[in-house]
């Protein structure tokens, strides 16, 4: 991992007109007031978002709880549940309505990207319900696109997963041209899936003047979630789940406001830095400084950390180091005293008057000398010892 905190990010969103896409544009937003640039990056939805998130090509990604992550997903980690993210069927196909799922093997429908998550639900869908694939005549179209043809009639039926923020799911609720699908079986699916959640979309709030949808829709949703690379640092962790809370706490269609984002988890483990969010809220350095400033912070500290490897041992050497030139400087004058002590029986009288001033010198060199107390009794055995030569020479000198 990176010592210091990133500057710039990676976010895989999804396609043109989708609600990862939007919500992209939102965190792009929001993480620029904080000094992060955020380089949105449009995929086919939530699979491929976990395959560029697994290679490293992007940094953050919007995936869907329930995707098998695999073996090679071990390196990524999850910043908790999001938002519902429903699949909305949109048809013109009266049959398709009463639940007659045998009238798709005659129409022409759009199930989104082929690595988008309506794509693969779709296809379990008519797996569940016993319709062969080859039997269908599916087109893999983006959400936009799909939306347009439905509204033109050159399709009849359109499998969508998004939020409710998404534009092309608001434009289809208030469609004259189109009609939403309910799952009249949605408890039966929940119970066979427990991923999914059995929401209801109440009359009107697509057009309440139309009264559009005209009745109390059922829904079957997934869970969106936030992936990461584990090692993208844990103070921009805690960064972006600022700015999730700010973009996913407030109310919808389906929830009031408060309800995510979520400390939840599903094939793709909680990060570290997600659990202690949830817990305790930002961390201590984000709440004493801002980000750029946390980030030149925590770039001083990786500097520094070479440095102190270097450092240290000078520092774990430095008492010896003291101790060795305090001994040095006790055995010099020891030294001196002794090659005095030795010659005072074989020398001259004027030889002895130099060795006492020499004496006396040192005498007077010791006493001023400034020693720790642990070295103090060192310093008074000297003291002694200069004090038993002076007085030799002195009575040398009779």
């Amino acid at each position: 991992m990176d010592p210091t905190p990133p500057k710039t990010l990676i976010l895989a969103t999804g396609t043109a007109g989708s609600a990862y896409e939007e919500m992209g544009q939102s965190y792009r937003k929001i993480l620029k007031e904080s000094g992060v640039e955020v380089q949105l990056l449009a995929s086919g939805g939530a699979l491929e978002n976990l395959e560029l998130l697994k290679s490293g090509q992007a940094d953050i990604g919007f995936l869907t709880m329930g995707y098998p992550a695999g073996q090679d997903a071990v390196n990524l980690r999850s910043l908790g549940a999001m938002f519902f993210e429903p699949l909305w069927v949109f048809t013109q196909d009266n049959d398709l309505l009463e639940g007659n799922l045998d009238s798709l093997r005659r129409t022409r429908i759009s199930i989104g990207p082929s690595k988008s998550r309506s794509n693969s639900a779709s296809r379990k869908l008519f797996e569940l319900n016993g319709l062969e694939i080859s039997d269908l005549n599916l087109f893999e179209l983006d959400p936009t696109t799909a939306a347009q043809q439905l509204k033109q009639g050159t399709l009849d039926t359109l499998f969508i997963t998004g939020n409710s923020i998404s534009p092309v799911i608001k434009q289809l609720l208030s469609s004259r041209e189109t009609v939403l699908v309910d799952f009249k079986r949605a408890d039966a699916y929940v119970a066979l899936f427990p991923e999914l959640t059995k929401l209801v979309l109440p009359a009107g709030v697509g057009d309440l003047a139309l009264n559009m949808p005209s009745s109390d829709t059922r829904l079957l949703a997934f869970t969106a979630m936030l992936g990461v690379n584990k090692d993208l640092h844990p103070i921009t962790q805690s960064l972006v789940l600022e700015a999730a809370e700010r973009i996913h706490a407030k109310p919808d269609l389906f929830h009031q406001a408060g309800v995510f984002p979520q400390a939840r988890d599903q094939l793709i483990i909680l990060s570290d830095s997600a659990k202690a969010y949830y817990a305790d809220g930002r961390p201590l350095l984000l709440r004493l400084l801002p980000y750029p400033v946390a980030v030149l912070f925590m770039q001083l500290i990786a500097a520094a950390i070479p440095l102190l490897g270097i450092a240290y041992p000078m520092f774990k050497l430095l008492p010896s180091a003291f101790h060795w030139i305090m001994r040095h400087q006790f055995y010099r004058v020891y030294s001196e005293l002794r090659q005095i002590d030795r010659s005072i029986g074989n020398i001259t009288e004027a030889e002895l008057k130099t060795h006492l001033e020499r004496l006396e010198n040192l005498e007077q060199k010791v006493t001023g000398l400034k020693v720790p107390i642990t070295y103090s009794t060192m310093l008074y055995a000297l003291k002694g010892h200069i004090g038993s030569v002076l007085k030799r020479v002195r009575d040398a000198l009779g």
